[in-house]
C-alpha cells in the first residue's frame, strides 16, 4: 500500500490576522518520479536535500508528483491525481519507483542479498524571508504512517542551525489502508520573528527491518504566514574602539561619536544612534565611558559602549605681578610684606595648587631683608603639569636720620663709620658711600671732617 504525507492549511487565511509570508504547493498536474532535487518551484526557489544520517544503496527518496495526491483534510490518500505532493517513496526498488508514499526497507536479514532500505534524508526548503513578520506560524496537510521506527519530523532553521521542531503524530488509517489526510498548524519559535533566513524541512527516517507500514509520509499546501509590520528586532550597533585624545589650547568637547558608530536595522534603513553624553560635551582629564544606543522606528534598541581617555598635557598660564619695592625705616633690617599670587589660567579649569620657593605661605607673607629677594612661584593643575614665574622683592631703608658721618645709619658717629670710611678710602666718583666732602674722592680731607664729627650722636 502507499504511504503518503500532504501538506495543507485546514483553515481560510482570513480567520487569521495575519498574512502570507510563504507558500508552496508543489505544483499541478498527474506527473510521476520526479525527484526533489529535480523539482523547479513555481515560486522561484527550489528546495534541497540533506544525508542527515546513514543510507542503504536502496534508500527511499523525496519526490515531487502526484503519485501521491494532495487531498483535502479528511480524505484518504490517493493515486495520481492532478496535485502534487512531496512524499517520501521507493526508488528503483524490486517493487518500482515513486509509488507515492510508499516506502522500501527491504528484507530482514537479506541485505547480503537483496537492497536495503535504510534511509535518513531531510527535504529542507529554500530560505523564507520573515523580516517584515512577527508570531511566524506554519501550517500544511500531510499524511504518516510507518512504526515507531519509521518516522517523520519538522524541522526549523534559523539562520544559524537546524533543530527539531515537532515529531508529528501518525494520522489516522482510512479502512482501504491508505492514511488519512490531516492538518496541521504550529507556531516557529520567535527566532523566527524579523529573520531573513529561516528555513523548515522534513526529515524522514526508517530502517531495514522489513516491516515497513505504508503510507510512510506526504506533504502539500505548505503555508508560513505572521503578522506584517511587527518589529521584534533591535539594530545591531557597532561603537568605535577605545580612544586616547590629548588637550589643546581648551580641555575637550566631546565629539560626534554617534557618526562613526555603525548601527543597522532589519526594517528601519536609518536606525537613530544617540550618544551620551551628548556631543560637545566639556570633558575632564581622565576615563569616561561613552554609551551609545540605536533604535529602529518601533522602539527596539541596542547599545554599545567604549571609553575616551582624555590626557591633559598642557601647564597652566601664569603672570606673575610685577617687582614689588618697599623703603623701611630708619634702623629696620627689613620689612614684613605680602607678594599677590599669580593671575593663573588652566585649559581645563581644574583646581590649581600654588607654591613657592620662599615659604610656606601662598600667597607669600613673610619677612624680607633689606636688598633684592627674587619669589618663584609654581602653579599646577590637577594633572601636574607646571608652570612657574618670579618676582623680584627690593627692601631698602630710609635714609631719613642719617647724619653726615653716620655711615651705617645706627644714630650715632663711631669708630663703626670710621671703619667704613678706611674701607672706602681711595674711593674715586659719585658714587662713593664715604665722600662726606662730595668732592668725588675718599682721601684725607674726609678723614679730617670725620675727625670733626666723631662722637656726634644724631640727628644732629
Amino acid at each position: 500500500m502507499r504511504h503518503l504525507i500532504v501538506l495543507l492549511i485546514a483553515l481560510p487565511l482570513a480567520s487569521f490576522a495575519q498574512e502570507q509570508v510563504y507558500t508552496e504547493y508543489f505544483g499541478a498536474g498527474c506527473n510521476t518520479g520526479t525527484l526533489l532535487t529535480d523539482y523547479l518551484s513555481p515560486i522561484g526557489a527550489n528546495w534541497t536535500v540533506t544525508e542527515t544520517g546513514f543510507n542503504a544503496d536502496g534508500a527511499n527518496r523525496w519526490f515531487v508528483s502526484a503519485a501521491e495526491n494532495g487531498n483535502s483534510p479528511g480524505n484518504c490518500g490517493s493515486g495520481c491525481g492532478s496535485n502534487p505532493t512531496l512524499h517520501v517513496g521507493a526508488f528503483e526498488s524490486l517493487l518500482g519507483s515513486d509509488l507515492g508514499a510508499s516506502y522500501y526497507e527491504g528484507l530482514d536479514g537479506f541485505c547480503d542479498f537483496l537492497p536495503c532500505g535504510s534511509t535518513d534524508i531531510r527535504a529542507e526548503s529554500p530560505f523564507i524571508d520573515c523580516s517584515a513578520f512577527a508570531d511566524v506560524s506554519i501550517a500544511f496537510n500531510y499524511i504518516e504512517g510507518g512504526n515507531a521506527l519509521d518516522n517523520a519530523t519538522l524541522w526549523y532553521y534559523d539562520g544559524a542551525a537546524w533543530s527539531q521542531l515537532v515529531d508529528l503524530p501518525k494520522t489516522p488509517i482510512c479502512p482501504d489502508l491508505q492514511g488519512e489526510w490531516t492538518s496541521y498548524t504550529i507556531d516557529l519559535p520567535e527566532s523566527a520573528n524579523n529573520n531573513y533566513f529561516v528555513k523548515i524541512g522534513f526529515r524522514w527516517q526508517n530502517n531495514d527491518d522489513g516491516e515497513a507500514l505504508d503510507p510512510s509520509f506526504a506533504v502539500d499546501n505548505v503555508i508560513v504566514y505572521g503578522e506584517f509590520g511587527i518589529d521584534a528586532v533591535a539594530p545591531s550597533i557597532t561603537c568605535p574602539s577605545d580612544t586616547i585624545i590629548y588637550t589643546e589650547e581648551y580641555c575637550y568637547f566631546l565629539g560626534d561619536f554617534e557618526s562613526l558608530t555603525v548601527a543597522v536595522d532589519n526594517l528601519d534603513p536609518f536606525p537613530s544612534v544617540t550618544q551620551t553624553p551628548i556631543v560637545e560635551t566639556v570633558l575632564q582629564p581622565g576615563i569616561h565611558l561613552i554609551s551609545v544606543v540605536a533604535a529602529d522606528f518601533a522602539g527596539n534598541a541596542n547599545q554599545c559602549a567604549f571609553t575616551v581617555t582624555l590626557i591633559d598635557d598642557d601647564a597652566p598660564l601664569v603672570e606673575c605681578p610685577p617687582a614689588i619695592s618697599f623703603e623701611a625705616e630708619f634702623g629696620q633690617t627689613g620689612a614684613i610684606l605680602e607678594v599677590p599670587l599669580p593671575v593663573a589660567t588652566d585649559n581645563c579649569a581644574s583646581s590649581l595648587t600654588y607654591t613657592n620657593d620662599f615659604d610656606a605661605n601662598s600667597p607669600v607673607a613673610a619677612f624680607f631683608p633689606v636688598g633684592s629677594t627674587t619669589v618663584t612661584y609654581t602653579v599646577s593643575d590637577a594633572s601636574l603639569n607646571a608652570a612657574q614665574c618670579t618676582v623680584e622683592v627690593v627692601v631698602t631703608v630710609s635714609p631719613v636720620n642719617c647724619c653726615l658721618g653716620d655711615l651705617n645709619c645706627d644714630g650715632a658717629v663711631t669708630v663703626a663709620d670710621l671703619l667704613i670710611l678706611i674701607s672706602d678710602f681711595g674711593c674715586v666718583g659719585n658714587g662713593c658711600e664715604s665722600d662726606l666732602d662730595d668732592d668725588s674722592i675718599v682721601g684725607v680731607s674726609d678723614l679730617q671732617l670725620f675727625n670733626q664729627l666723631y662722637l656726634t650722636v644724631c640727628p644732629q
